[in-house]
């Protein structure tokens, strides 16, 4: 899908722009109306069209105490919703500079429903098996986005990922985001760390930080760094690839938090810095500024989501000496496009289903 601008800059741009918006609190910070032409005030003044007239007013004898509530608007329900929303295919890589190979450790697909102001995301298991990859031999999903970078560099992985995804699941890939693990280290601490509510304990004395610093967390609020961000998100030492992937889905709704309720605007220079050559997009500015600012208007009832790890739709096994999750593609499509009708991510059902490993 073309877009209005090719290079990551814009992803930039929208990053600080919608910051500076939200950590100001600066009024007008969107897409620009056109400007009206500016009318000198002595020119004001003698416009004919500005001389007060007295217009009689009726004033009500009777005040109503009470002003109805507006109703909210009705949610559009369609069949098949995710053909209809604006898919983003969003990717965490453990690429590093001095490391050839790399992997995709984290997969979503979110569906952003603009008519109804909600998301859904849906994590995908970084061991899913693809038996059929164009031009290739089936692997895992992980390394989709690397040989489609080797074969195209620039988003060629992106679009490989995306291509097959949507003739697995049917839903179309129209966006792309992917992440280094770097990069959110640097984001974080340029935030001046994140605040997650943790609900399963986690333990793990190996950790991701680079020094592998061990990381042990209580249920309750943390406010962690870099490092341990990077820790919570990618640590399999408790729940394995399933229980993470649902961390990594608290941890996306904690950053939007932090950012919605903190001035952040005196560290819009590091989170740039933080940003640069670590995320790769093709989303374009303004296409960036809407989705941060429906993120940010968002309430937990709005958010839908799970991750693939129902035996209904996954089974473990192997291909040759690979250990592998074999999927039920036709059943993950189906829960897909049910999304919606879910109870909401974050509201007490969801979190009372939860079964801490």
């Amino acid at each position: 899908m073309r877009t209005l601008f090719q290079s990551a800059s814009s992803w930039y741009r929208a990053v600080s722009l919608v910051l500076l918006c939200v950590g100001g609190g600066l009024a007008g910070c969107g897409v620009p109306v056109a400007e009206q032409p500016v009318v000198p005030q002595e020119a004001r003044a003698a416009s004919p069209a500005e001389v007060p007239v007295e217009v009689p007013v009726e004033v009500p004898t009777e005040v109503p105490t009470e002003v109805p509530a507006e109703e909210p608007a009705p949610l559009v329900e369609v069949a098949d919703p995710l053909l209809r929303t604006t898919n983003i295919l969003l990717l965490g890589s453990d690429r590093r500079q001095d490391t050839p190979n790399w992997r995709t450790d984290v997969i979503m697909l979110v569906a952003v429903d603009l008519v109804n102001q909600r998301v859904g995301v849906i994590s995908l298991p970084r061991d899913l098996y693809i038996d059929s990859i164009p031009n290739r031999r089936g692997n895992k999903i992980n390394v989709i986005d690397y040989l489609g970078e080797q074969d195209e560099p620039g988003g060629g992985g992106p679009r490989l990922l995306g291509q097959v995804l949507a003739e697995k699941i049917g839903v179309p890939i129209h966006q792309y985001v992917r992440v280094d693990f770097e990069a959110i280290k640097k984001l974080v601490d340029a935030m001046g760390g994140v605040e997650i509510e943790v609900d399963c304990p986690l333990y793990d004395d190996y950790g991701y930080d680079q020094g592998g610093l061990p990381l042990f967390l209580d249920v309750g609020v943390h406010r962690l760094n870099g490092g341990q961000a990077l820790s919570y998100v990618r640590s399999r030492r408790i729940g394995g690839d399933l229980e993470r992937e649902r961390r990594q889905q608290r941890f996306l709704w904690a950053v939007r938090t932090q950012i919605q309720n903190e001035n952040l605007l005196p560290r819009v220079p590091a989170i740039y810095q933080a940003l640069q050559g670590s995320v790769q997009t093709d989303i374009n500015l303004i296409d960036a500024v809407k989705l941060v600012r429906l993120a940010l208007a968002l309430d937990r009832e709005d958010v839908y989501g799970f991750v693939v790890n129902d035996p209904a739709l996954i089974q473990e096994g192997y291909a040759g000496a690979m250990w592998v999750w074999y999927a039920d593609w036709p059943a993950i499509a189906e829960a897909a496009q049910q999304i919606f009708q879910r109870a909401p991510l974050f509201s007490a059902e969801m979190e009372g289903a939860v079964r801490c490993p």
